[in-house]
Parts: structure tokens; sequence; C-alpha cells
């Protein structure tokens, strides 16, 4: 099944795609005279600024000064460009051991998130399927970082991880059902919190706590559109035709509409493993839902067995 992205007025830019090409060249040179105007060097280049302090994606910003008036943009951007400076200050300190596992997180990062620069300071970091990758990161009052190879070194890889996992279980989220058309449910978890979409990295104990009920053997499909939002389907019974679609359209529209994006994919949960099921084809503008064998097996098992007692 295939999935066409809408049309657009306007030439979409390559690198901010939530902009058009003519507001992206805006926004980039809104950017660079703020830092001028601080006597600052910056390079400012497809989606992403270099200053001597580091790089910064444009990405966040791109989704905060579409949805507002032009007319507020410089605004925006002094206001956005300010807090990235006091976070980075913040962040400048070494975070003694103890505090770093009292605050560490297990996070989903866009799998291109690191620029090829910054790679080789977070080895650690480990790809979990096309489009995501699990990173470690530290939330502080006013600001949340990644860690580094640097403070993974000095608290310990296991003890971070396992510290990053339990603070993820216990972060709160909103929870609430979505009844599909042809019957059954998506489960949706979002909130404030930086770190919902993350769960996905533990949907086996966070669909028991939501549902009351342990994910079936075949597992869930879910999609992770920002960083506030994880919608998922557990595949029990014959709905999940409905819920690939469901899914599939939720990813991409959140994706396209919400701070914070992550992936418009959608993905399989199996035992522990993630899966990604969506192929993006950028010539044509177009995507489709392309499940591996096992997974149409069990599609299929599910499509053409009997309705089960209750939805999903």
């Amino acid at each position: 099944m295939t999935f066409s992205s809408p049309a657009s007025t306007d030439t979409p830019d390559p690198h901010l795609t939530a902009l058009t090409a003519r507001q992206a060249d805006h926004l980039r040179d809104l950017v660079g005279r703020y830092h001028a105007d601080r006597g600052e060097q910056a390079t400012v280049d497809g989606d992403t600024v270099r200053t001597p302090q580091g790089t910064t994606a444009l990405y966040n910003l791109a989704e905060y000064v579409r949805r507002a008036d032009p007319r507020d943009w410089p605004r925006i951007v002094e206001r956005h460009c300010t807090d990235l400076a006091s976070a980075r200050e913040s962040a400048s300190a070494p975070a003694a051991p103890d505090d770093l596992l009292r605050r560490a997180f297990l996070r989903l990062i866009p799998d291109d998130a690191l620029p090829p620069e910054a790679a080789a300071s977070f080895g650690y970091v480990r790809p979990v399927a096309t489009g995501l990758t699990e990173a470690l990161a530290l939330d502080l009052p006013d600001s949340v970082r990644l860690l580094d190879d640097r403070d993974v070194a000095a608290a310990g890889p296991e003890a971070l991880r396992a510290a990053g996992r339990t603070n993820l279980l216990n972060e709160p989220a909103e929870y609430e059902t979505l009844p599909m058309r042809g019957g059954g449910l998506l489960h949706v978890l979002s909130g404030a919190s930086l770190f919902v979409a993350s769960k996905a990295l533990v949907l086996d104990e966070v669909a028991h706590a939501v549902t009351g009920r342990p994910l079936p053997d075949a597992g869930a499909l879910f999609t992770v559109p920002s960083r506030s939002f994880l919608v998922f389907h557990p595949l029990a019974d014959h709905h999940v035709q409905d819920a690939v679609n469901d899914l599939a359209a939720f990813g991409l529209g959140a994706h396209r509409d919400n701070p914070g994006p992550l992936s418009p994919r959608l993905y399989w949960w199996h035992r522990g493993a993630i899966t990604n099921l969506t192929r993006i084809d950028e010539a044509t503008r177009s995507i489709s839902v392309e499940p591996p064998a096992e997974l149409m097996d069990v599609l299929r098992s599910l499509v053409s067995a009997a309705p089960s007692a209750g939805p999903a």
C-alpha cells in the first residue's frame, strides 16, 4: 500500500521539508543575522547552524515558525537561539555520576540527528531501526542534552542504561484510545514530556501497564511521529488491517504537524526487536508499507481468523 505525499503550491526545501524553499531561506537568513548582530561567527547552511560552540540542527525551529505568523519569526528565532545558548552554557559543566544516574533517560532520536563531525563523541549510541537511534539524555531543569562518551564513561554504560530505562518507564504520559473505523483501537500515549515517544524502547512493559494486558506473542505495530507521541496496536486479531492504514496515516500527519519530529515510519515491535516497515521513495515522494515475510504470515493469519471477543 502506498501513501503519496500531499502536493504543495511551493517547492519544499530539500533540507527543511516542513518549509518551502523560500521560507527556509528566510529562516536561515534570520538565524545568520541573529549571530552576526552578536558578533558571533556562524555558518547557516541546509539544516544546520555551525558556530565555534558546536553544531545545531534547525529542524525544531522550522517546525515552530511554520505555524507562526511570519511577522513573529524574528522574535521566535531570537528566543530559540537565546534558549539554546543558555542550555549549552548550563550543559558545559560536567555532571556528577550520581546526578547522571538520577537524571538519565533512554531516548529515541532520528538516525540523522547527530552531524558527522559530532559522531566521534557519541560512539555509545546504537541504531534501533531505520529512522531511529537510541541514545542517553540528561534531563536538566531548563533543558535536555544528549550524553556524550565522556559522560557515559563517568557513570558506566551499563549503569546509565539501566537507570535510563527505569526513569523512562516512570516518566508520566497521558493515555487514551482511539477507535478505528473498522473496529479495534489505537492506543495513544502523549504529553509534554520529551520522552513519550522513547517509551517505544520499553513497549512491552508500557503496553502492559496502560492496557492491563501483555502484548501478544506477535507483538505490536507502532509509530513515533514526534517526541510527544507513541501510538501502538497489539497484533491480536483481524483489526490489524485497519491498524496498518490508520497508524501509517497518523504517523505521516503527526510527523508533519508537531514539534520535535522523530519518524513518520511504521514499525513492528516483536520480542524486543524493532523492525521498520516503511519504504520512502524520495524520487516519487511516496511512502509504502512493506512488511517482511514473517510479519506478512502473521497478518494473513490474523485477518483470516474469526473475530475475537473484543477490540485489541
